[in-house]
């Protein structure tokens, strides 16, 4: 199996002059623009299909502490940012100067989203533990403002802008203390274990604010006002319908909450930093702090009768019992990635002309680690690599509709799969199948790569803590020669490329 090749040329960098240390990136929906937030507050926009990546097309800096996360409107005319300093801006991208501010959240803003279908509503989240949802539409109250347009070169002033006016928006709703309930959390995990929390003192009880590390609307037409949450406490989804009314004194209930995988409940639980859907919606990825991709299916988010799942749903009067989901059907992993941190998020590039669904995430490692989602091709040579008689993936797939949900370890029904070789695999025993057909794209960074993003066109831009941002282009031809040309006459200086485990792949002659 074959998975797309990468590489990266000196003029693919972008520099970043210390202390603008690049924290986020986004891309633009309806053209090559790709947007790199950094710990200053500032923004830059670059060109993911210009001849020259190193240059800034637009800089502002709606901030005064770092930007965490952003998101374009689904035209491309707005900006969301979220923000260390508490707040998320709305910016007109056209005006080219903060058009909303949205103040609710008294800690960092984590993440921000779009609503798919209706640009007017955003949700936010944050270390405050609460995801608060805004409609630009609610009767905003203005005030004045100052914002500066930067040309980030040292040797030139601010150009300061007239002070004008942007609008105050009030909170629609809110979900308070969206993952501090730890008590449902347990209850979940018991389910699987047939443990006892009150007398299982590796599971402690974990009460107060839970940072909200990862949101994600669900795009199927009819579904928008479903919302996906992660956060720093376990690997655990949760499924929210922001049409409800939540109590403001928290913790709120989800409609459903998803098992954590099954190794955690042996180990410990680990967080979540990033939520990423598939094209078509049907799988939901989810990275864990503990250095694996978990696969998701959308279907299993809820068990048994779901109405909140269907087009038709009406809207909900109040919140009612949370339920259960279905845990990871299976996972990703790579020797080359480790998420230490929660700055270390993933990205999936949907399936375009004769490009195909890829899912990409940071690393540790200096590098990022592209991934393939085509089921039916890798979990066949997965098997094959592993000596195995048959697909266990299928045979998880298979069983979708049994009320049983998950297995013990210790019945065989999900074996395990090859892993990679760190101290933290070897320490915990999976029950889902783990593929290892990912590529690391290395050579190009020299510290953690944290933010990506998949550029219009199908381009990788990664951004990295050396204060680099870096644009990968497709071409086997080049990302080969760069594999097997080696140092000679400074060939690989400034570049990065795919690096390849399988045997023999490089193996041909030149035409």
């Amino acid at each position: 199996m074959q998975t797309s090749d990468f590489y990266s040329q000196p003029e693919d960098r972008h520099e970043f002059a210390h202390p603008a240390l690049p924290f986020c990136s986004t891309s633009c929906n309806t053209n090559s623009l790709t947007a790199i937030g950094d710990e200053a507050g500032g923004i830059r926009l670059i060109d993911s299909e210009s001849a020259s990546f190193n240059t800034t097309h637009m800089a502002l800096q709606p901030h005064s502490n770092a930007i965490i996360d952003m998101a374009f409107s689904s035209d491309d005319y707005l900006l969301a940012t979220a923000s260390g300093d508490q707040t998320t801006r709305i910016i007109d991208m056209k005006m080219q100067m903060s058009k909303f501010v949205l103040q609710g959240h008294y800690t960092s803003v984590k993440q921000v989203r779009f609503q798919p279908g209706n640009d007017n509503v955003i949700a936010t989240s944050s270390r405050d533990g609460d995801i608060n949802i805004w409609d630009l539409r609610c009767s905003p109250t203005s005030s004045v403002v100052k914002e500066f347009k930067v040309t980030l070169d040292p040797s030139t002033a601010l150009d300061i802008k007239v002070p004008h006016k942007v609008a105050y928006s009030s909170i629609y709703n809110t979900i308070s203390g969206a993952h501090s309930n730890n008590k449902a959390l347990t209850e979940i995990s018991n389910n699987v274990t047939g443990g006892n929390s009150s007398n299982d003192a590796s599971k402690p009880e974990r009460y107060g604010e839970v940072s909200v590390t990862a949101l994600e609307f669900l795009s199927v037409p009819g579904r928008e006002h479903l919302l996906l949450s992660g956060s720093e406490a376990s690997t655990m989804v949760r499924l929210w319908d922001i049409r409800s009314r939540y109590s403001r004194r928290g913790p709120s209930t989800p409609i459903s909450t998803t098992m954590q995988p099954e190794s955690h409940n042996k180990h410990r639980q680990f967080g979540i930093s990033s939520l990423v859907l598939s094209s078509n919606n049907s799988r939901l990825y989810a990275l864990s702090r503990d250095n694996t991709l978990y696969a998701y299916a959308t279907s299993h988010l809820i068990l048994g009768h779901v109405p909140e799942l269907s087009s038709s749903a009406p809207k909900p009067k109040y919140s009612g019992e949370s339920r259960t989901g279905l845990g990871p059907i299976y996972g990703f992993r790579h020797a080359k990635f480790h998420a230490t941190s929660f700055y270390v998020k993933a990205a999936l590039r949907p399936a375009k002309g004769d490009k195909p669904e890829l899912v990409a995430v940071g690393s540790s490692d200096q590098c990022a680690v592209v991934f393939p989602t085509d089921e039916t091709a890798f979990r066949y040579a997965q098997a094959r690599a592993a000596g195995a008689e048959s697909d266990p993936l299928g045979a998880a797939l298979d069983r979708r509709d049994e009320v049983e949900v998950v297995s013990s370890p210790s019945s065989g029904r999900r074996p395990t799969l090859r892993r990679s070789a760190s101290g933290l695999s070897l320490r915990m025993t999976d029950t889902i199948p783990i593929f290892e057909v990912g590529r690391a794209l290395v050579g190009a960074h020299e510290r953690e790569v944290t933010s990506l993003t998949w550029a219009f066109g199908g381009e990788l831009v990664t951004v990295g803590d050396d204060y680099r941002a870096r644009r990968w282009c497709e071409d086997a031809a080049r990302a080969r020669d760069l594999r097997v040309g080696g140092e000679t006459g400074g060939r690989r200086w400034n570049c990065g490329w795919a690096e390849v485990e399988e045997p023999g792949y490089d193996d041909y002659d030149d035409e």
